[in-house]
C-alpha cells in the first residue's frame, strides 16, 4: 500500500515540477502549492528553505561518501533524503523568520510525504531460511 501511495505522490510532485518548469518558459513563477506569481517575488523564506535543504543534502552525501562505504541508492531514497532535509530546513527557517503559522502547511506536507517515502523506500526484509 505504501509503495502505491508513494508512486501517486511522486507522480503528482513530478507533474507539479513539470508545470513549474513550463510556467517559467511563459514567465509565470509558480511556487508550492500552485501559487502563481506573475509580477511578485517568491517568498524569501521559501527560497532559503530550498537553498539550505540542497546544502544539507550535499553535506549528507558528502559525509556518507567520505566516511562510509558507498552503495547504490534508488532514486526514491535520494528523494526521501532531500524531502527530509527540506522539512528540517523549512522548519528552522520558518521559525527563525517568524513566519505566520498558516505557512507551516508547507512543512507539514513535506513531512508527511517524506514519512510515506521513508516506509516505501525501505528494503524488504526477506527470510531466506523460511521454506
Amino acid at each position: 500500500m505504501s509503495r502505491f501511495l508513494s508512486k501517486i505522490i511522486i507522480l503528482l510532485l513530478t507533474l507539479l515540477g513539470a508545470t513549474v518548469l513550463i510556467g517559467e518558459l511563459f514567465n509565470l513563477h509558480i511556487y508550492f502549492p500552485l501559487n502563481i506569481a506573475e509580477n511578485e517575488k517568491i517568498p524569501y523564506h521559501r527560497m532559503q528553505s530550498i537553498r539550505l535543504s540542497l546544502i544539507l543534502t550535499f553535506i549528507y552525501f558528502g559525509i556518507r561518501y567520505i566516511f562510509f562505504q558507498s552503495h547504490k541508492m534508488y532514486p526514491i531514497q535520494f528523494f526521501n533524503i532531500y524531502l527530509k532535509s527540506l522539512t528540517i530546513c523549512s522548519l528552522l527557517v520558518f521559525y527563525s523568520f517568524q513566519v505566520a503559522f498558516i505557512e507551516y502547511y508547507f512543512v507539514i506536507f513535506f513531512f508527511l510525504v517524506s514519512t510515506v517515502l521513508h516506509f516505501a523506500s525501505k528494503p524488504e526484509i526477506r527470510n531466506y531460511f523460511k521454506k
